[in-house]
């Protein structure tokens, strides 16, 4: 962002004190926040409901990390500089601090740069001065108002942080941040929803199962294996789901080479017998339907 003072930002602010924070105009941004944290809020409604210490311990554990990530890494070393790290575990701290939620390092840093710059004036991004509810959260779900207290487009040219926009791994987090929390996430359920759908309605049968399980390449293509679904409801307990040699199977192929390295063992693998007695069901199947 760059924080400017222009008659243009000005007309702006104006227009949307006017409006107030619910009868103004929404853009897709403000939108897609509220949606993404009243989503947030109304899983951790649900948890208590859901109780186990085992989830609790995840939990807590997964917090520390991420919120040292954001504490160690967003704050006090890319914003204020108050250390030095080798450049590698910078990496790994400010990776785990972009799993808080609290979105990429150049934002964040941008921001909270202009929060010391402008603490507690108009230009402050999250300003008491707009009381409590908006410097808690609710600057979060006004991005076109941020904006024209920066002086600036609503997209941001983040100024102020020139040498973490020169690095690579900043850069494309910040290029890459919604596919990696947005894209990805949606594609990896889809994927695996995929294969309870369009794994149990077309595709090969090469196994005489009691259900409906398909195999289908091009599932098998977007779930690294997975889409060989008649052959697993076939073997359920096969680490290998690519029984035959041109069934390409990655997951099978990455548990074969932790095989070969010592880190797996015990694996379990469809018998020739077994294989055979699924055969003769199919064949006696088929043959019953031809009479």
């Amino acid at each position: 962002m760059s924080f400017t003072n222009n008659k243009g930002s000005e007309a702006r602010l104006e227009k949307k004190r006017k409006g107030g924070f619910w009868l103004r105009k929404w853009d897709s941004v403000d939108v897609a926040n509220i949606f993404l944290v009243m989503g947030m809020h109304i899983l951790a409604i649900y948890a208590p409901f859901m109780f186990n210490w085992g989830a609790i311990w995840v939990a807590l554990v997964m917090e520390v990390i991420t919120a040292l990530g954001v504490t160690i890494g967003y704050h006090r070393l890319l914003t204020h500089k108050s250390f030095k790290i080798p450049k590698w575990l910078e990496y790994i701290i400010v990776y785990c601090g972009l799993h808080a939620g609290q979105k990429e390092p150049i934002y964040w840093v941008s921001v909270h740069k202009y929060h010391h710059m402008y603490v507690e004036t108009e230009k402050d991004p999250h300003t008491p001065k707009e009381g409590f509810w908006f410097s808690h959260i609710g600057w979060l779900f006004d991005n076109e108002y941020i904006a024209a207290k920066a002086g600036e487009s609503r997209s941001g040219d983040y100024s102020n942080v020139p040498e973490l926009k020169a690095q690579w791994f900043y850069g494309f987090l910040h290029s890459t941040y919604i596919w990696h929390k947005g894209i990805r996430e949606v594609a990896i359920h889809h994927f695996t929803y995929f294969v309870n759908s369009v794994c149990h309605t077309w595709g090969d049968r090469p196994w005489n199962t009691s259900d409906t399980s398909t195999n289908n390449w091009w599932i098998t293509i977007s779930t690294y294996g997975e889409g060989w679904h008649n052959n697993h409801h076939a073997f359920p307990k096969s680490a290998r789901h690519g029984l035959e040699w041109w069934q390409f199977d990655l997951t099978w192929e990455i548990i074969k080479f932790l095989e070969t390295i010592g880190l797996v063992t015990y694996i379990k693998l469809p018998t020739a017998a077994g294989k055979e007695r699924l055969k003769m069901r199919l064949d006696n199947t088929k043959q019953t339907k031809r009479k």
